[in-house]
């Protein structure tokens, strides 16, 4: 009985292995293409890309929200780049502890929104084109529709030009946001008393905001790729031209401002609530080097100003993307 379930079990991985074998797109079998370079050069990328950011998520100790932002970046020959970035949430319901304030605070503070701004710029230190292969998924015409959805795709690989550029950034950030006084002042181990001495009630409901300002100092890897071929046979035009940067910065807030709580007469005073100075965040983000297209980014880090409040995830997407070369000046020769 053994032998003929080990049989049986032999047959059955044998006959699987050859029916896969005749997906389409799925051939084991190597196959040769030839193809026609359309253009390679990882230096003529635009000069300028506007990003409209229709989402953004963040989850920060001290707050979460969902929104929206804008950003822009320029690049300067080979010299260096220089980027803006904003964002802030949709509305109160999606920036949770202003919605939270307003729902359950006891005091007479008005919570602000949140808001996050940044510019930071970077030095190419080393700007190279550098001899890379590029993998390309191959996408055949015959497939369409569900045919396309339901194949294993070949793909190829092909020597391409790859520009990479390292360099340091440095920049300026601030922030602002609605803030939980009292869970804050848990945290960080305070008993809360107003400007007399008095500890706070047990059903007081302190809500605050902060502000807080300061600047980035870090290093950052650039990879772009600009290349286009078009193979023979049933094949599409096949691109890539990603510019993908990974980054880590150094942060320092030496300005940050908790206004004091009001309850009516009394104050609990902002002082009582400990900060931070030093944070820091890695990141990455890619866009692609076309007229209208889509971009991507996430970061993660320790953001300074409250302490124990600093830990913060943020990803965020972009559609569309505007970019230009911003140059409109056309040649002229005399006949």
């Amino acid at each position: 009985m053994k032998k003929v379930l080990l049989q049986l079990i032999l047959f059955l991985v044998l006959k699987s292995s050859v029916l896969f074998a005749q997906l389409p797109g799925s051939s084991r079998v190597p196959q040769t293409i030839t193809y026609e370079e359309l253009y390679d050069n990882p230096y003529d990328i635009s000069k300028l890309y506007i990003h409209l950011q229709p989402i953004y998520g963040e989850y920060y100790s001290a707050n979460a929200s969902v929104g929206f932002g804008f950003e822009a970046q320029y690049y300067h020959k080979e010299v260096f780049d220089i980027k803006f970035h904003a964002r802030t949430a949709y509305s109160q319901r999606f920036d949770l502890v202003r919605d939270a304030a307003f729902k359950n605070a006891t005091v007479d503070n008005q919570p602000r929104s949140y808001t996050f701004f940044e510019m930071v710029g970077t030095y190419h230190i080393v700007d190279r084109e550098q001899d890379t292969e590029t993998k390309f998924i191959l996408y055949s015409t015959r497939y369409q529709g569900n045919k396309w959805a339901a194949t294993v795709p070949n793909h190829t690989v092909i020597p391409t030009k790859m520009r990479r550029i390292y360099g340091i950034r440095s920049g300026g950030f601030s922030y602002a946001t609605a803030l939980n006084y009292k869970a804050v002042a848990e945290k960080q181990g305070i008993e809360i008393a107003d400007m007399e001495g008095r500890p706070a009630g047990e059903n007081e409901s302190l809500y605050s905001d902060m502000t807080a300002q300061g600047f980035y100092l870090g290093f950052s890897t650039t990879s772009i790729k600009n290349v286009a071929v078009q193979p023979d046979k049933v094949y599409g035009t096949l691109v890539n031209d990603l510019i993908f940067t990974a980054y880590f910065d150094l942060m320092a807030t030496p300005f940050v401002n908790i206004k004091d709580v009001f309850d009516g007469n009394i104050v609990y005073p902002a002082s009582q609530l400990a900060t931070n100075l030093i944070g820091a965040r890695a990141g990455f983000e890619g866009k692609f080097n076309r007229a209208v297209s889509w971009a991507y980014g996430a970061e993660l880090g320790y953001r300074p100003g409250l302490k124990n409040e600093g830990f913060y995830v943020n990803i965020r997407m972009s559609f569309p993307v505007f970019s230009t070369q911003m140059q409109h000046r056309v040649e002229s020769f005399g006949r």
